[in-house]
């Protein structure tokens, strides 16, 4: 029984002081700004909330406080980094140590500043983490700790999730896409989403879908192609992942009016490039003599696309819905599926085309790298 009591006793007087911060933990915490950040935003000219995934690379980070209504209280700032600087209403008022609290009087800084609302800028580090911002009271020596009743209930910020919901809107609206094509063209789509025929680089029959490139079921195929890719572009966007300086004709924002309209945005320019793709083909093939293979090799170019794109986008959302608890680094671990499947790709067309028409090996490499391979190590350095 002693020893029980003793153990309780431990667990009150660490509850008792798990509210204190600042150094030796001789402040009671009042507020921590964790969720207040805010970051300036250039277009719009005016600060922003602080969002992980868009505001990744950001050094600097700022927080408005009012210092009229928590006059008697501290503020207390705290950097893990070198090279972070504390900055108050736009000027610079030191280096912050590091590891080593700053203790500002709230009373003082309303003296001095006679205004009821300060903004305070940490300018270094570009993780948010690594940054800390409190509102404290300091205990006094002879004060005895109050310790509080724990309720049930705890009331915690609900973590933003815009990109979640519009996201699942999206992937209905490609549901709704495909289902229509698998109903409507149920051939074209078999022989779309055929591996087996990916793979069969002799190809006899001339069907409709090679001959007619741009009829209009095969734009129906190009178009939902273009809204998979848009979706793996904004997946990656979601992610802090601008492809092809994606910024710049963006808007800003996370409502779902906005990301709406740069899916839209994305799928419009995806669509046109697969358009201009064709006739860069047709261009190409006159000069090396390959008109009969250009409807075939953009076919396959299709195919093998949507094949990939849908997998590749289903894999992503269920990593970003967090159906399984992985630590996923998109940036790195989707280089190697993408180079596989453009080297693949190239290999699939170089046999294809090889066994289609009589040409040789070096003329034939010749163009597919004018056609393939310039254009994705063009896309890979401009890309990100």
């Amino acid at each position: 029984m002693k020893k029980a009591f003793y153990i309780l006793f431990l667990l009150v007087s660490f509850n008792s002081f798990a509210g204190t911060v600042g150094p030796n933990g001789g402040y009671y915490l009042v507020h921590d700004y964790h969720d207040d950040w805010q970051v300036y935003n250039d277009r719009m000219k005016a600060y922003v909330p602080y969002i992980a995934e868009q505001h990744v690379n950001y050094p600097s980070h700022t927080v408005f406080c009012d210092i009229e209504s928590n006059r008697g209280y501290h503020l207390l700032i705290h950097a893990q980094k070198e090279d972070n600087f504390l900055f108050i209403n736009g000027s610079l008022r030191q280096k912050i140590p590091v590891n080593q609290w700053i203790v500002l009087n709230i009373d003082s800084l309303y003296k001095v500043y006679e205004q009821p609302q300060i903004y305070i800028t940490l300018y270094g580090s570009p993780n948010i983490e690594d940054k800390k911002l409190y509102l404290g009271y300091k205990r006094q020596l002879n004060q005895k700790p109050i310790v509080l009743a724990e309720s049930s209930i705890k009331a915690q910020p609900r973590a933003p999730t815009p990109y979640k919901n519009y996201f699942v809107l999206v992937s209905m609206f490609i549901l709704i896409m495909f289902t229509y094509l698998s109903n409507s063209y149920v051939r074209a789509f078999e022989r779309y989403y055929n591996l087996r025929d990916l793979f069969n680089t002799l190809v006899r029959d001339q069907s409709f879908l090679i001959n007619k490139p741009l009829s209009r079921m095969n734009i129906m195929f190009i178009v939902m192609l273009a809204m998979i890719m848009s979706f793996f572009c904004m997946l990656l966007q979601s992610k802090g992942i601008y492809v092809f300086g994606a910024r710049t004709f963006l808007q800003e924002g996370e409502t779902l009016g906005v990301l709406a309209s740069n899916y839209f945005r994305i799928c419009l320019a995806v669509f046109m490039a697969l358009i201009f793709k064709y006739f860069f083909i047709s261009l190409i093939g006159q000069l090396f003599n390959l008109e009969k293979v250009v409807d075939l090799h953009y076919f396959k170019i299709i195919q093998s696309s949507i094949i990939f794109y849908t997998f590749l986008v289903m894999i992503l959302l269920i990593l970003f819905l967090e159906y399984f608890p992985i630590d996923f680094n998109w940036t790195a671990y989707l280089y190697t599926p993408m180079i596989l499947f453009y080297l693949i790709r190239f290999l699939i067309l170089y046999f294809t085309i090889n066994r289609s028409v009589p040409i040789q090996s070096l003329y034939l490499i010749s163009y597919l790298c004018i056609v393939e391979l310039l254009p994705i190590i063009l896309g890979i350095r401009f890309a990100i």
